[in-house]
């Protein structure tokens, strides 16, 4: 279960390679007719002869032996020696051997799919990760326009409130200079109770400072 792709299709070339040697032995073997030992026996002393290593992979040969798809894959191997080849059997069996030697692992049933769904899932993997770099640009631009506004709505209210202060103390200053003495008594009226207001906010401003 903790293998990986890699390390299945690496298992499986070498269990296919050993085991099809062994079917070329075992099927020269097979072609003698030996008495005594088993054909399978017979086959194993072969494969360590030639190949200077015991055949280890019994369990696999046991399952492989009577799978239809091997069986095919051996009917596959036979049918690529010559039909009318008239040269001695152990000849035949080299050449066969030859042939499997060289013949190509097969690709496990849907890897060409897992393949092309590893590609697509790249494929979209880098879209995304181009979706999250345009998206995070543009929420930092977003930021820094927010921040920047912020800043220039901070500086606008500033020199509003600077502007309004000295229009409130030229009109404060205006309305105390000015000379009462040449108006009616309704206008004298209104223009000391806007300059005691004036006074009282003056003095009131002058004991926060000073407190």
């Amino acid at each position: 279960m903790n293998r990986s792709v890699g390390s299945l299709i690496n298992r499986w070339s070498m269990i296919q390679k050993c085991t099809n040697k062994f079917c070329a032995y075992l099927a020269q073997v097979e072609s003698l007719h030996p008495s005594g030992a088993t054909e399978q026996d017979k086959a194993k002393i072969l494969y360590k002869e030639m190949e200077r290593g015991n055949f280890t992979m019994d369990h696999s040969w046991n399952l492989l032996r009577h799978q239809p798809k091997w069986h095919q894959h051996l009917n596959t191997l036979n049918t690529r020696r010559k039909p009318h080849d008239k040269r001695p059997s152990n000849e035949q069996s080299s050449e066969v051997l030859g042939d499997v030697v060289e013949e190509h692992v097969e690709r496990p049933a849907g890897k060409k799919a897992e393949k092309e769904n590893l590609r697509k899932r790249k494929a979209q993997e880098s879209s995304d990760a181009e979706f999250n770099t345009a998206l995070g640009a543009m929420t930092e631009d977003r930021r820094l326009f927010m921040a920047e506004k912020r800043e220039w709505q901070t500086k606008v209210d500033r020199d509003r409130g600077a502007q309004l202060d000295l229009d409130k103390r030229k009109f404060d200053a205006e309305m105390m200079g000015k000379d009462l003495s040449g108006m009616n008594a309704m206008q004298q009226a209104y223009f000391r109770k806007v300059q005691k207001k004036i006074w009282e906010e003056s003095m009131s401003d002058s004991d926060g400072i000073s407190e």
